[in-house]
């Protein structure tokens, strides 16, 4: 009886341990496809910005100011954009441009900004 309760407490470990490692994998898939969008990401920042760089004239001072300006929206300087509280246009209550629609009326809420959805 202890060998038959022994060999299957070793193999609920196994199984276990097996679907451990399938979700550490699928973790590292993820992390990796994550990196190459951050990849392509700077990279289409960096185009965009040397582009406005060089065909109008705007300094990497400008694009400082703008990017503390965009950040510090939300009242945080942490380094994200974050939600903002606006009034919603159809029932005029304050809600979050965090919610695709406004918690008062439900109508939907546009997004603060053309890269939030």
């Amino acid at each position: 009886m202890w060998d038959l309760i022994q060999h299957f407490q070793i193999d609920k470990a196994r199984n276990e341990a097996r679907e451990a490692i399938r979700q550490a994998d699928g973790q590292r898939s993820r992390v990796a496809s994550t990196d190459e969008k951050v990849e392509r990401l700077t990279l289409a920042c960096q185009a965009m910005w040397e582009l406005l760089r060089d065909h109008h004239g705007l300094t990497e001072d400008q694009l400082y100011a703008k990017i503390m300006e965009i950040d510090a929206r939300d009242g945080k300087l942490d380094g994200k954009v974050g939600e903002e509280i606006i009034q919603c246009p159809h029932c005029g209550q304050r809600t979050s441009t965090g919610k695709l629609r406004c918690v008062y009326c439900g109508k939907g809420v546009k997004a603060s900004h053309s890269f939030k959805s």
